[in-house]
Formats: structure tokens, sequence, C-alpha cells
């Protein structure tokens, strides 16, 4: 039931730990909205080719599927060699710190990716916060990115400012 009659002071924007907090930096002259973490975030890609180009590049496109996702119902050694043999292919793959870290971010629940079993990646996400899976992810793609074009002969951006 609802009380009548009382008003919520509703909170300031941002919550009250975080508004203080950025007070405190602001009183100590340093800029509160220049945020160190996100300069350093790298930007998403632009497009979905971009995206998903490091794919490109992944050993797995050269194997079976069914190697890397487990049938219905599979089970004990059978499943244990046949994860053995989908990160041996990753084992041998150019991206598969960023596979691994994608699949992190995004929770894939399927799938061995990047050298990681469903199993493997449970283990992660319950120890990590989504945040920093994301941040990790989006490094790696940024790092992927400039080593791709560094090998094609591309010309770097030149930083805005």
């Amino acid at each position: 039931m609802f009380a009548q009659g009382i008003r919520v002071q509703p909170q300031p924007r941002g919550g009250r730990r975080f508004n203080e907090a950025r007070e405190r930096l602001s009183e100590s002259g340093a800029k509160v909205s220049e945020s160190p973490i996100q300069a350093a975030v790298p930007a998403w890609p632009s497009t979905m080719e971009e995206f998903w180009s490091w794919h490109l590049q992944a050993a797995c496109r050269q194997v079976d599927t069914n190697l890397f996702y487990s049938p219905e119902g599979e089970r004990g050694p059978r499943k244990e060699r046949r994860e053995a043999a989908a990160k041996q292919v990753c084992g041998t793959c150019r991206v598969v710190e960023l596979c691994a870290a994608y699949a992190v971010a995004a929770r894939e629940p399927y799938g061995t990716w990047g050298g990681l079993s469903e199993g493997d990646r449970r283990e992660l996400v319950r120890r990590i916060d989504p945040r920093m899976a994301q941040l990790r992810y989006r490094s790696a793609l940024a790092a992927w990115e400039r080593r791709a074009a560094d090998a094609w002969g591309a010309v770097p951006e030149a930083p805005a400012g």
C-alpha cells in the first residue's frame, strides 16, 4: 500500500555519493568533466563490419564449427576431448585474446571462444565486473585494429585536438 501525502525527495542526478565525490574533485581543482577512464576507453567501431572484422583472421574459420559447440547432451570425456581439440585450434589463432575478451564481455553462453570453454567463461564471469570485461574487450579490439592498420600499411589517424 502506498502512503498518501508523503513526498519523496528525488535523488540528484548520478546519486548522492557520485555528486559528493564530484564536488570533492571540483574543490581539489581537478577537471570534473574529463574522466580519465572515459578518455582511456576506446570508442566502439562505427560499423558492424569493423566490429566483426577480426573474425576474418580467426583460425576457427578453417575448421568445422561443430568442434567449438557441443551437441545436445554431450558430457564427460567426449566433451573434454572436443573442447581440448577446439582449444588447440585457438592456440594457433592470431586473434585468440580478442576472441576471449569478446566472449567474456558478451557473456557468450555457448561454445569455445578464444581458448575458453563454456565452463571456463562461467568461472571468469563470476569473478569479473561486467564493465571491466567491456573495457578489456574494447581495449583488445582497439589494439588489434592498430596492429591490423600497421600490417596493411594504413596511415593511423592523427589524434584530435
